[in-house]
C-alpha cells in the first residue's frame, strides 16, 4: 500500500464537520503534501492547524491519510501545504456500504472532569490501523482531536484492547443524534496478526466478495 498519494493524484479532503472538497496533489516532500486549492472552498474555511483527512481510491478501497494544514498557503501558486500526521489506512468500501460487523465495541477515556468514562459504540468500519464508530450524543468529549482512548473490541469470540487517540469526531444526521468518531491506533498494535486474520475472514464473508475488483 502507498502511504501517500503520488504527484498528480486526485484526492478528496474531509474536514471535521463532514464537508468534502476535491483537490489534487501538486507535489510532495518528506512529511508534507502540496495540494491544489479546492475550487469549492469557502473563503476562510481552512486555517493553519485545521485537521483534515486526505482520501484517494485504489482498486477496491479508499486510502485515508490524516494531515494538518501547516499554513494558509505554501506561497507557491497558492498551494495548500499540509503536514502528514500519521500513517494512511484503508477503508474497505464494500464493507462500509453493505455489511454490519458482528462485534461489540466499547471506548474508554478521561471525561471533562478527569474522571474515567466509558461508552458502548456502534462499529462502522475497522482496519488494523483505525476504526470508525458511532457513540451516544452525550459523549461530546470524544469529538476533541487527540483525546487518548482505549478501545475494546469483541470480535468473533475474540477480544482486543487497543490504545489510540481521536482523530476526529462529528455529529451525525441520525435520529439518536449520535457522534461519529475516528480512532487511530497506537503502533505497534498488540496482536495485530490476530486482528488481520479476523479482518480477512470478515472480508471473505462479505456479499459479493468473490467479485474481485468491485468498488460499489
Amino acid at each position: 500500500m502507498t502511504d501517500v498519494p503520488e504527484d498528480g493524484t486526485a484526492v478528496v479532503l474531509r474536514d471535521q464537520q463532514g464537508r468534502s472538497y476535491r483537490s489534487a496533489v501538486a507535489r510532495s516532500q518528506p512529511g508534507v503534501l502540496f495540494l491544489q486549492p479546492p475550487r469549492d472552498l469557502p473563503s476562510g474555511a481552512l486555517v493553519a492547524g485545521t485537521r483534515l483527512l486526505v482520501t484517494w481510491p485504489d482498486d477496491t478501497s479508499l486510502l485515508v491519510l490524516p494531515v494538518m494544514l501547516s499554513g494558509a498557503t505554501s506561497g507557491e501558486a497558492g498551494l495548500l501545504a499540509v503536514q502528514i500526521e500519521g500513517t494512511a489506512w484503508r477503508e474497505e468500501r464494500r464493507r462500509y456500504a453493505r455489511a454490519r460487523f458482528d462485534a461489540n465495541l466499547a471506548i474508554s477515556y478521561d471525561g471533562v472532569d478527569g474522571q474515567p468514562a466509558e461508552t458502548p459504540a456502534e462499529l462502522i468500519d475497522l482496519s488494523e490501523a483505525a476504526l470508525r464508530g458511532v457513540v451516544p450524543a452525550e459523549h461530546q468529549a470524544l469529538c476533541r482531536p487527540r483525546t487518548p482512548v482505549q478501545v475494546r473490541i469483541d470480535l468473533a469470540g475474540d477480544s482486543f484492547t487497543i490504545g489510540g487517540y481521536i482523530l476526529q469526531g462529528k455529529p451525525t444526521a441520525r435520529l439518536d443524534l449520535g457522534l461519529e468518531v475516528v480512532v487511530l491506533f497506537h503502533r505497534p498494535v498488540a496482536r495485530v496478526e490476530d486482528l488481520r486474520r479476523h479482518l480477512g475472514q470478515l472480508a471473505a464473508a462479505e456479499p459479493g466478495s468473490e467479485r474481485s475488483g468491485s468498488t460499489s
